[in-house]
């Protein structure tokens, strides 16, 4: 596992993250004690969590947070791409090409939207571009992106692949007016093999369906835990 998928999350939320599990798992435990897993920002290793990596603050209370700053994402490649003209092997999921500024501003665009969307539906938050003392702030970074597959593929004929790519979500949740960290969760994902679980055509239409699937995906998980933490209060 890459040493920089860093995530934090309360308690709480993983707990409810994890009973999405379909087999049973232990459940979610806060590393506390001498022993316990601390990061330099004072937040706790979440044991069984069903995400990658999970720490949280044991004092966080999302009750009194009834609306959401969103913080523009951000998209940070895992290594430099090799540009837009290089053709892989068919089904190779190998390379790492480079989006267009526009193809970059639509993938955002999408994330954000999706965000958007999950946490206003079925009278839901407020969204806010302002920091106020009931406003819990959301921050994503989209990092070690991998594009495994040319994005411009002009009158290319018909081809497959076993990856469009991966790419990693680390969101972190912050008191808007102070700064203070709350949660971090980080969860790296192929939505290729999320959606085909074989070859999958290379096409820009299937490419942005499937980003499309995924970030409704965590949006809309975001969502759900987000309620139940606030349903079930503080974790002390």
């Amino acid at each position: 596992m890459k040493s920089h998928l860093r995530a934090v999350i309360s308690t709480g939320f993983v707990a409810a993250l994890a009973g999405c599990a379909s087999a049973p798992s232990p459940p979610p435990t806060l590393q506390t004690g001498p022993s316990a897993e601390i990061t330099a920002d004072g937040l706790h290793r979440v044991d069984n969590s069903v995400l990658q990596l999970a720490y949280a603050d044991p004092d966080m209370d999302l009750r009194p947070y009834t609306e959401f700053m969103l913080d523009p994402v951000t998209v940070a490649y895992e290594k430099d791409p090799q540009g837009r003209t290089q053709s892989p092997s068919v089904g190779a999921g190998v390379g790492n090409f480079a989006l267009s500024p526009s193809q970059m501003d639509r993938l955002k665009g999408i994330f954000q939207d999706e965000v958007v969307k999950a946490m206003t539906t079925d009278n839901g938050y407020h969204i806010t571009d302002a920091p106020g003392p009931n406003v819990l702030r959301v921050t994503a970074h989209l990092v070690d992106l991998i594009v495994r597959v040319p994005t411009d593929r002009g009158g290319r004929q018909r081809s497959f692949t076993r990856s469009y790519g991966e790419v990693t979500l680390i969101l972190e949740l912050r008191d808007s007016e102070s700064g203070k960290i709350l949660a971090r969760v980080a969860e790296r994902r192929d939505p290729t093999r999320d959606t085909s679980g074989g070859l999958a055509e290379v096409s820009s239409v299937f490419m942005r369906s499937d980003a499309t699937r995924l970030f409704r995906y965590w949006a809309e998980l975001m969502r759900q835990r987000v309620d139940d933490v606030r349903a079930m209060g503080t974790l002390r």
